[in-house]
């Protein structure tokens, strides 16, 4: 991919800043290892003595900074014009993808497949699932019987979506992902466990993205749903009956246990850990290692194990880091007051 600086500007909704519109830009890096021709973006100010040094034909910034003689992009925010910017020059796979049903493929008679869908090698398609337009489907892929796929939806090598589920359009499915499996429901028979049959699928709405090796229960009885435009990280564990609003981005590690409620646009760091049946609040903020053991509202912001205010958390950890010098000017009163109790 080549494009002048002006139309990558335009591309990316920058005004550029010191340097001639027709500079060939071929790609984008950091500031530290991008070359000439190549674009990059400054994301803090403690980076402005890269800034200095880079060898960056251009650089995203959100006010001009004087004395640079590169060219600049400036905009009110970076980080989402260098999203744009790795869009612009992300690897073009498609020679490298079936452009059709691959040989090797085993899709049931009984299916619903759009005339431009993409079907891996060693894929598996049950009866009577159906495929939307522009569907890419990577080889080792498994989709089992009477499950739903929307347009432009991209699922990726070894993925494997059970029966039932739905997913909307322009999703992507990372490798290794389990959608719909068995939530972990057990009855005790005396000293012995009985399977709870789960009842529900798991709906994932349109423009959803989730990583690989993540695990999505199907609901017991209810559905699980995770909603418009989330954003699920690798190695996520969501339980049975689980709701994830939209635009809510949840991080590495994070595992939510069933019946759980997570508002819109809420962030969740990673390793966090949820119990069942509670509700958070939209635009929430949870960090990370938090352990969540009850409900909270909207616009809370928590961490710590149990969750709590992280403000209060702030406090407790300043407090516990001057113990040591306090338990020191305990020990040197109690020396004085012995002292002077002597005397």
């Amino acid at each position: 991919m080549k494009l002048s600086l002006m139309e990558l500007a335009e591309k990316i909704g920058a005004k550029i800043v010191n340097g001639p519109g027709d500079t060939v830009i071929t790609g984008a890096g950091t500031l530290a290892t991008a070359q000439h021709g190549q674009v990059s973006f400054l994301s803090s100010a403690k980076y402005l003595d890269q800034v200095k040094t880079t060898q960056a034909s251009a650089i995203i910034v959100p006010k001009e900074i004087p004395g640079i003689s590169k060219a600049q992009l400036l905009t009110t925010n970076p980080y989402l014009c260098w999203a744009k910017t790795t869009e612009v020059f992300r690897p073009n796979r498609s020679t490298h993808l079936s452009t059709k049903i691959d040989s090797s493929a085993v899709v049931h008679l009984d299916t619903d497949l759009a005339a431009d869908v993409c079907v891996g090698a060693n894929a598996v398609i049950g009866a009577g699932t159906s495929l939307g337009a522009g569907c890419i489907i990577h080889s080792g892929v498994v989709i089992e019987e009477n499950c739903s796929i929307g347009r432009d939806t991209e699922i990726h090598p070894n993925a494997v979506v059970h029966y039932g589920t739905r997913i909307g359009d322009r999703c992507v499915i990372w490798s290794n992902a389990v959608l719909g499996s068995y939530g972990f429901g057990n009855a005790k028979d005396g000293a012995k466990f009985v399977r709870i049959h789960q009842l529900g699928n798991v709906i994932i709405e349109d423009d959803v993205h989730i990583g690989a090796g993540a695990t999505v229960d199907r609901g017991a009885v209810d559905d699980t749903v995770i909603k418009r435009g989330a954003r699920i990280d690798n190695l996520v564990m969501i339980a049975h009956n689980v709701i994830i609003g939209e635009d809510t981005a949840i991080a590495a590690q994070t595992g939510i246990s069933g019946s759980t409620k997570i508002g819109d646009r809420v962030l969740i760091a990673g390793q966090a850990g949820f119990v069942g049946h509670i509700d958070i609040g939209h635009d929430s903020f949870v960090g990370a290692q938090a352990g969540v053991s009850k409900s909270f509202p909207p616009g809370s912001k928590i961490t710590g194990y149990p969750a709590r205010n992280l403000m209060d958390v702030r406090r407790s950890d300043t407090a516990v880091g001057n113990l040591p010098d306090l338990v020191k000017r305990v020990r040197a009163l109690e020396k004085k007051i012995q002292e002077l109790e002597s005397n």
